[in-house]
């Protein structure tokens, strides 16, 4: 089967901006594909390890013929079947994915034919370039990712959604030859509804990942230190690549939307209440009427409290409902020596059948920085904040950790005495939020922009990135400081507006969490002193 599809309109464009004039024209993709075979054996292994879904591995027999202006994407397989009867349903899609980057691309043209890598996600196209300190401090270029799934068993009304947990810096998104979204800034989450263009019945869909990091960005706020005036300046290497998880999720056409669930706490003195807001949206053509629970679980899965409503959703409507959990009688708080976690569970119910279901972990705590002692206090207890900063590479791997090394390095922190944590000085992955949340360690968290440029779009897209990484972190305990800035760069004016949008996204921002800077900065709640970690 030969196949030829024009992506000229939008990843010529894209690809324009990284790989100059010679590539500025129109991408043909020609491929040659083989006959793909079933490997049982794997297919068995992996229906082990995740038990809602059977995966069947299929190989190249052959590769031969093809053309590449510029380049060619060849996608490994994965089969899905999905359980009709699940309600929500996530599938990591981290194996088995191709890679082309800009330097085989080059390569190819003389005749060299060893273009492609086989890789697993995360992945790091950046040999740490950023490092050794050249006058560029990271790799600039284009790379392509591409795989393909099958899924072989669906329901009427499911809805299929990529969420990319980091793609650095710029990526465009297609399924099956057609756009189905973009993303700037690799260090928040981004999800896409793909449900119009996955093929159903057992077809195989095509998922295409266009990934550049042009030289000179001036939109972004981490970028290459090498292009700014500050020579050679880069704090830290600038991921490109996918070098976080990718996840396929299915769910009913009435769902949960991404990071839709947001709680907080009120305690005084022994009362305490629990603000609870869910969005949802209805993606059906039809009206809904739907029933929203909301359950207050405790660590040995008692229910605690239990809140319900009923809502009408006209067709494609989404909408944010609160509910109120008032008279919790002396909870659980969470704490550095005890971190104690509950979860609340969130679930969606049509004609008294659940259609959706999340769960949410939640700590109940206080935190206060303005004391008469100028001492931090949790839960009304001095705490001796002994924390480190840590910047979020490792040499040859840039950001692309696997949660194992993630893990480990929580496992560090604590082992030498620290009870604090900064991400030096962009959004990490959001496991190291999920470990600060269980092992009771401090988090201040960090959106920095060490290179600032005055301009609309540098301006918007800040905002933007500012939304995504609260909305993420917001429900977490261990959060108890927002970075704004590190070294400041912000004029003040904007840092007041950055700061007010930060307040309107947490209520507790500014009452408990203090919106910083660093080492100078002005418009926030805090400048905190440079060597305050």
């Amino acid at each position: 089967m030969h196949r030829l599809i024009n992506y000229k309109n939008i990843l010529g464009k894209d690809l324009g901006t990284t790989m100059g004039r010679h590539w500025r024209r129109s991408v043909q993709i020609f491929v040659h594909y083989s006959t793909f075979f079933s490997t049982v054996e794997n297919a068995k292994e992996n229906r082990k390890a995740h038990k809602a879904f059977a995966f069947s591995a299929y190989n190249f027999a052959t590769f031969a013929t093809f053309a590449v202006k510029p380049f060619v994407l060849i996608c490994a397989f994965v089969s899905l079947w999905f359980n009709s009867f699940t309600q929500r349903q996530d599938v990591l899609l981290n194996e088995n994915w191709q890679v082309l980057n800009t330097d085989k691309i080059a390569a190819s043209i003389f005749g060299n034919e060893s273009m492609w890598d086989k890789v697993n996600i995360p992945h790091n196209a950046d040999a740490y370039d950023g490092y050794r300190r050249l006058l560029h401090g990271n790799k600039h270029g284009a790379i392509a990712y591409s795989k393909k799934i099958r899924i072989n068993k669906i329901k009427t009304g499911k809805r299929y959604f990529l969420f990319f947990e980091g793609v650095g810096s710029y990526a465009s998104v297609f399924v099956n030859s057609k756009y189905a979204g973009k993303h700037a800034g690799g260090r928040t989450t981004f999800t896409l509804d793909v449900t119009g263009l996955i093929k159903e019945g057992n077809s195989l869909n095509e998922i295409f990942v266009n990934v550049s990091h042009p030289a000179n960005i001036k939109d972004l706020p981490w970028v290459c230190g090498g292009c700014s005036d500050e020579r050679g300046f880069s704090e830290g290497s600038q991921p490109m690549g996918i070098f976080r998880p990718v996840h396929l999720i299915v769910t009913n056409d009435v769902t949960i939307e991404p990071f839709g669930i947001h709680a907080w706490a009120d305690i005084q003195n022994n009362a305490t209440s629990l603000s609870v807001k869910s969005t949802f949206k209805n993606y059906s053509q039809q009206n809904k009427k739907i029933v929203v629970v909301n359950q207050l679980v405790d660590a040995t899965k008692k229910v605690v409290r239990e809140i319900s409503s009923s809502h009408s959703l006209k067709e494609k409507d989404s909408i944010t409902i609160s509910q109120n959990i008032i008279g919790i009688a002396n909870p659980n708080l969470w704490s550095v020596e005890n971190p104690y976690l509950y979860k609340i569970i969130t679930t969606l119910k049509e004609n008294n059948v659940v259609i959706d279901k999340t769960e949410t972990d939640f700590g109940f705590r206080t935190i206060n920085f303005k004391t008469a002692s100028h001492q931090f206090t949790l839960n009304g207890k001095p705490v001796f904040i002994n924390g480190i900063a840590e910047y979020e590479h490792l040499l040859g791997q840039s950001h692309a950790f696997s949660n194992e090394q993630i893990v480990a390095r929580m496992k560090w922190i604590q082992a030498a005495g620290f009870n604090a944590f900064r991400d030096g000085h962009q959004p990490h992955n959001l496991l190291y939020g999920k470990l600060c949340n269980q092992k009771g360690i401090l988090w201040w968290t960090q959106l920095s922009a060490h290179v600032w440029y005055d301009t609309k779009e540098f301006r918007e897209n800040f905002k933007t990135l500012l939304r995504e990484w609260v909305i993420e972190r917001r429900n977490d305990p261990s959060v108890i400081l927002w970075g704004l800035q590190n070294e400041s760069k912000l004029p003040a004016a904007f840092a007041e507006e950055c700061t007010a949008l930060i307040r309107s996204l947490d209520p507790t921002a500014s009452t408990q969490r203090l919106v910083t800077t660093c080492n100078g900065g002005e418009g926030t709640d805090w400048d905190v002193p440079q060597n305050w970690t």
